[in-house]
């Protein structure tokens, strides 16, 4: 691997992580009401797809859903003004190739495909990476299986850098600077961090 590409890989890597100031400030952008959202990267019926499973990984319980905090709305964002063209040209023909498969095996109209449907989906399609397999070349298109975990990991990392999560769900200090002397888990309630 090209020493160029290496460090790109983890500069983006450690900025996701680290959730940077431009990260969460993307992120805190995409807060226009979920009903009115227009894709800039994919199209509306792949909008549809990308909320849809982002709600089955993370879906609505005593914390907001994935849907409700923005997560799409962070994701295509961020294919869209953060990742380089080759990489967005290779989420696009994922992509169109799991809306095809959708319309394929669950329904012709993507709007009706149940929660179940999607389930389903990850359950067949989201398969775990060995470690004991080659590397994958630069020049081979990404699989479903691929697109589907990478979606996982944004979902996952998006959802945890919300305001919303950061403020209600995860333990938040307005003054981070204060000093408290005691056990972690007592002082935050087992909760992680607000970055």
């Amino acid at each position: 691997m090209k020493r160029r590409e290496v460090i790109k890989k983890m500069g983006l890597t450690t900025g996701f992580i680290l959730a940077s100031p431009s990260i969460v400030s993307l992120l805190q952008s995409c807060t226009s009401e979920s009903e009115q959202w227009i894709p800039q990267f994919f199209s509306e019926e792949q909008g549809v797809v990308l909320k849809n499973i982002v709600d089955v990984f993370l879906p609505k319980t005593d914390i907001p859903s994935a849907s409700e905090v923005n997560v799409p709305q962070f994701i295509d964002t961020y294919i869209n003004e953060v990742m380089d063209i080759k990489d967005q040209d290779k989420i696009k023909v994922a992509f169109e190739s799991l809306s095809a498969l959708i319309r394929t095996n669950y329904n012709e109209n993507i709007s009706k495909v149940t929660e179940e449907n999607y389930k389903d989906l990850l359950d067949k399609h989201m398969l775990i990476v060995l470690k004991d397999q080659p590397p994958k070349l630069e020049t081979e298109p990404m699989t479903i299986s691929e697109l589907l975990n990478s979606m996982k990991w944004m979902t996952i990392n998006a959802y945890k850098i919300s305001e919303t999560i950061g403020e209600t769900v995860l333990a938040y200090d307005p003054y981070p600077a204060a000093y408290y002397c005691g056990d972690l888990n007592e002082l935050t309630g087992g909760k992680a961090w607000s970055l």
